[in-house]
């Protein structure tokens, strides 16, 4: 006899769950993007994949700002539902508590959702371990405007160790096929428009890339970052792209194992 509660990751980039997503009303079907300042729900699919029933097991949702390497002492709790399951079924469970997208981050924020119970209890310890536990999923996808082909957007990297570590974070453009597929909401989104290419990009702390230096970016798509023990780092990316739209994903690596992620749909606003 047994429970095993499961809300599943994203693939092959587990950081884009597509198991826990936004609605604007309790009631909706249909997932919605965060708009900043504006009032919203998370659902999650949760699963029991064990040959006993559970009753009222635990499901609990995050927010954090756009991160990778995130953690329950960084993460702030929205609040939690509980939900019963026989074995091997599923059901989309609400956070009757509604969550707003703060301004700060223009409603790109990071959403995480865990489930548990006494017979089936998470990991001792504050990581989410998010490609190891299957009790938890993260969802980190933003959609991002491009004006005139140029792009900005600002993100954190955490250190969720006692010791301080040196951290290589990655910019990565990956093909939008399985994302839409994953993510079919955005097919409105990028109906009639055609997937171009990353140009240049490099971590920055500027917001605006200057007329003079368009043209003088280079490709530091790869930089290592010293984060102390527990604490986190403010990064930016700005980059120009080619044509309609790209996806990207930012990685957080330690010794090349990957901690961590986020993916970003950039379209491109022409004025």
């Amino acid at each position: 006899m047994a429970i095993e509660l499961e809300i599943r990751d994203g693939s092959p980039h587990w950081y884009l769950s597509p198991n826990i997503w936004v609605v604007m009303d309790p009631s909706d079907t249909i997932e919605s993007m965060p708009i900043a300042g504006t009032p919203c729900y998370l659902k999650a699919r949760v699963r029991n994949n064990g040959s006993t029933t559970v009753a009222n097991a635990t499901v609990k949702f995050y927010w954090a700002n756009p991160s990778i390497g995130v953690t329950r002492s960084t993460a702030t709790l929205i609040g939690q539902s509980f939900v019963s399951l026989a074995a091997g079924g599923e059901d989309d469970v609400l956070c009757l508590i509604p969550w707003v997208p703060v301004f700060l981050n223009e409603g790109h924020e990071c959403v995480i959702a865990e489930a548990y119970h006494s017979s089936d209890p998470l990991p001792a310890t504050t990581d989410f371990n998010v490609p190891t536990d299957r009790h938890v999923a993260q969802r980190n996808l933003s959609v991002l405007m491009a004006m005139n082909s140029i792009f900005h957007m600002n993100f954190e990297m955490h250190n969720g160790q006692r010791k301080e570590e040196i951290f290589t974070a990655q910019i990565e453009q990956v093909g939008s096929e399985n994302i839409i597929k994953e993510f079919p909401f955005l097919k409105e989104q990028l109906r009639g428009k055609k997937e171009g290419i990353l140009k240049t990009v490099e971590f920055t702390n500027t917001q605006f890339l200057e007329q003079s230096r368009k043209q003088e970016l280079s490709e530091k798509s790869s930089k290592p970052i010293a984060i102390g023990g527990f604490e986190k780092r403010k990064l930016a990316i700005v980059g120009q792209m080619e044509g309609d739209f790209v996806f990207l994903v930012v990685l957080q690596c330690k010794d090349e194992i990957r901690t961590g992620g986020l993916g970003i749909l950039v379209i491109n606003k022409k004025s």
